[in-house]
Parts: structure tokens; sequence; C-alpha cells
């Protein structure tokens, strides 16, 4: 196969179509780029470097990680660490579907971002499955002093589930309201944390710079994952910062494997005003943050009479 070496070359020259609404890269920016490195001072660099695993971070890490492995009140106090929202509303979430009728090869495959929405909403059962297969407790696990806890649909670093899991129901669906919620995975079930009006679906819709590439309007749901970061931290001094992260990719995966096995459109979106989510979240943006956003909906291909509450395709 041959290539036009110019071509390719004249995307990466400061030689750029003025036409285009991306400015034109600079010959610096370009020569840093051959050389694959940092720039001075750049935020990312530092966050690399204090979050790798070496020799000398494992020595400092010894002595706090040592309570979590040995300490049985820090293991019992990290059983009960999730918030509960205790006062607020509780629905227990009904059983979730036993399986799908799609294969996890085919998941795989069939796996896209889709940003296109019917603006039907989910039905509680569908939304418990949803949950469940992404980010729920899916068995119980005994440490050897006898303490127990909730092994989940997705690995974390320690077993310390540092990430939580809001969302916004836009569009109502059978016995699931417009409003704001907090899923607690090891009680399956929800605390509503807010009741959705007539201007809630437009007020989550401004927390999104969505340059008209969707509409969160039609969407079934908005997603927020956010980090309590010091239930990693304590133990694992800057790089829990980065199992944080890592570990919301963990479950965003997992929604959209489960979504399109569901026979549902999802769309993981980084373009969130984070101090606004973090605000309309009612969290303050430090100890705990916004750090995964997107939306899950019904397609505009599939109505929800289509599909089955089990979430296999028929």
């Amino acid at each position: 196969m041959e290539f036009d070496t110019d071509a390719l070359n004249q995307l990466m020259s400061s030689k750029y179509d003025r036409r285009s609404t991306r400015p034109a890269p600079t010959h610096a920016h370009l020569e840093a780029f051959r050389r694959k490195e940092f720039s001075e001072a750049d935020i990312a660099e530092v966050f690399h470097e204090n979050t790798k695993y070496t020799e000398r971070t494992n020595r400092s890490d010894q002595s706090t990680m040592s309570h979590f492995v040995h300490d049985e009140t820090m293991q019992y106090a990290l059983s009960k660490a999730p918030p509960e929202y205790e006062g607020h509303e509780r629905i227990d979430l009904p059983t979730p579907a036993e399986s799908f009728d799609v294969d996890l090869s085919d998941a795989i495959r069939r796996r896209r971002t889709v940003r296109s929405y019917s603006g039907e909403g989910l039905s509680l059962d569908r939304l418990s499955t949803l949950l469940y297969y992404s980010c729920g407790a899916t068995g119980r696990l005994s440490a050897p002093d006898g303490v127990e806890n909730f092994g989940r649909a997705y690995p974390s670093g320690g077993g310390l589930y540092p990430v939580e899991t809001y969302f916004a129901v836009l569009n109502a669906g059978d016995d699931l309201e417009e409003g704001l919620y907090y899923y607690v995975p090891d009680d399956h079930a929800l605390r509503v944390l807010r009741r959705g009006d007539e201007s809630f679906a437009d007020e989550v819709a401004e927390l999104f710079a969505t340059g008209g590439v969707l509409d969160p309007t039609n969407a079934a749901l908005s997603f927020a994952f956010t980090a309590a970061f010091w239930r990693s931290k304590a133990k694992y001094g800057p790089r829990g910062y980065r199992f944080a992260l890592q570990e919301s990719g963990h479950i965003v995966q997992n929604v959209q494997l489960v979504a399109t096995a569901m026979g549902l459109a999802s769309a993981p979106f980084a373009a969130a005003r984070e101090d606004e989510v973090n605000d309309f979240l009612g969290i303050d943006g430090v100890d705990e943050a916004a750090i995964y956003t997107g939306f899950v909906g019904v397609p505009e291909s599939e109505r929800a009479g289509h599909v089955s509450d089990g979430g296999g395709q028929r």
C-alpha cells in the first residue's frame, strides 16, 4: 500500500486550512509531539509521575496499607463507608433479569457510542437490570476476621470502591419518575435526592456543552459517576486518585455493554461543566467530585415496546 506522505505531512504542518474551526498547530507544538515528551510544568506529568508504582512509593504506602489489611476497626469502617443518604426516600429495585438474549461476544462487537435517542424513558425493571450488571453488588466477600463486604460487577483497587453512582432520569418510564437518584449497590436500591419538574431535563442539559452533537432531553437518563477520593487515597496515597479514575472506566464500559445487550443506546460524554455538575449533585467537588458522565436512552430505531424487559432484543 502506498501512502501520500506529502498529504500526511500537511496535516501536521502550520499550513492549515483557515476555514477550519481548529487552530493551526504551532511548530513548537509539533516539535513537542515528535519528541513524545511532557512540556515543562505539564500538570499531566505531575499526575503521571506522582501516581506511579515504584519501590519508593511502595515503602511509603506499607504503613498505611497494613492498617487496611490487619486492623479490624478499619475493615469494619470501610464496609460501612459509602453514603446511604439516610432520610431520603428509598426505592427498592425489582429483581434484575437473570440473563440476556445477547452473548457477551456479540455485545462487545456491537458496542458503539450512540448519541441519538427517542425521548422515551426506562421502566424501573429495566433500570434495575442496567444498574445491577453495570455497577451492582454481585456477591458477598468475607475477610478472615469475619467482616463481610460485597463484591461488585467491576474491579476496584483494594476493594475500596471509591466511585459512587448518581443519575438523573430525564424522561419518566413505568414506575420511574423524573428526578435525581443515588444508587445503593449493596442493597440494590435507590435514594431519591430530588424529584423533577417541568424544567428538570432542560436544567440537566445545561450541565453539558453538547455542541449540537446530542440532545440530552431525549435521553432516558444521564449518569454521573463521582469519586470519594480519600476512600482510596487513605490507603494508597496519590495512586488512589489514579485508581478511582480507572474504576470509573471499568464501570462505564459495563454500562455500555449492558446497554447494548438490552437494546439501549449509550454515550460517554466528557464535555460536562464539572463545577456545575458537582453543585447539581450536592457534592463539594473536592472530597467527592464528578469524574465520568454520559447518557443512556432508547435509540430512535428501537422502541421500548420492541425490547423485552429482560433486556435482549427480539
